[in-house]
């Protein structure tokens, strides 16, 4: 089963028209196309990044560390931005204006959007769904 975050534009409860759904998971495609997924995400300082850490690797492989440890460490920065990616990707989505609405559990992208759309559809006055218990302190 996987965790989707929703993320809506502004603080006004009933905009779900642009939720942007966010899996909160591995990415595979940063993983292995690491430059193309942030210009295809249009996250340039990421991408500024990504590449800077790259060329002191390159620097290093021509200096004093071995090439075994080299490539070590670029499949480490590589895991360690497939892990990252949608942070980073909801990073951008809270400076565009989008706040986090929801955590959704479901088995597919398809799954949580028509779970998280129902559960707008049912919602009451003040923005509890229909039947909803609150529990206070």
């Amino acid at each position: 089963m996987a965790i989707y975050s929703v993320h809506l534009r502004g603080e006004e409860p009933g905009a779900p028209n642009d939720a942007v759904f966010v899996s909160q998971s591995f990415t595979w495609k940063a993983f292995f196309l690491g430059p193309l997924w942030l210009a295809a995400k249009r996250l340039w300082l990421g991408l500024v990044l990504w590449a800077g850490a790259y060329f002191l690797l390159i620097a290093a492989a021509a200096g004093a560390i071995l090439v075994g440890s080299i490539v070590l460490i670029a499949v480490a920065v590589q895991i360690l931005f497939g892990l990252e990616a949608n942070r980073l990707l909801e990073a951008k989505l809270a400076r565009r204006g989008f706040r986090l609405a929801e955590v959704i559990s479901a088995p597919s992208r398809d799954a949580a959007e028509s779970a998280f759309y129902r559960g707008q559809l049912g919602q009451g006055p003040g923005g509890e769904a229909a039947g909803a218990q609150t529990g206070g302190p």
